[in-house]
């Protein structure tokens, strides 16, 4: 199993998890911090661990791109504002699959699987045609 080094409990009384970034040694002066942590806004481990995954990846693109020279003149707090969004959207999206909060109009919803019964009954129809 691997040590995942950027996830880390805060110290409140209540769980909460923060995403950890060590600066690599070659970027320090540029950013001018050895590490630095962002709030992934959950109490649920297994959240946080795939919402500190996606972050640890970005952040390793980030850290690619200024190497590179795209990013010249990015700031710390730029690359922690990049990261507070992605923690954002990352929430959104597990809520809307999991707990279902993305919840639409019923006409919509009703559209919706007639259009989808009506798909699989062309597909039915026309599996029967082609396996005959």
């Amino acid at each position: 199993m691997k040590n995942r080094t950027y996830i880390i409990r805060s110290k409140k009384p209540y769980q909460s998890f923060l995403f950890r970034c060590i600066v690599p040694k070659d970027l320090i002066s540029v950013l001018g911090q050895v590490e630095f942590r962002v709030s992934l806004g959950n109490s649920m481990y297994s959240h946080s661990k795939i919402i500190s995954t996606n972050l640890y990846n970005l952040s390793q693109f980030i850290f690619r791109e200024i190497r590179d020279g795209y990013m010249k003149d990015i700031t710390l707090e730029d690359v922690k504002t990049i990261l507070r969004i992605e923690v954002r959207k990352s929430l959104l999206h597990i809520h809307w699959v999991e707990f279902g909060t993305n919840v639409y109009d019923e006409d919509k919803l009703k559209d919706s699987i007639l259009r989808i019964d009506d798909n699989e009954e062309k597909l039915r129809d026309r599996l029967e045609k082609d396996y005959r």
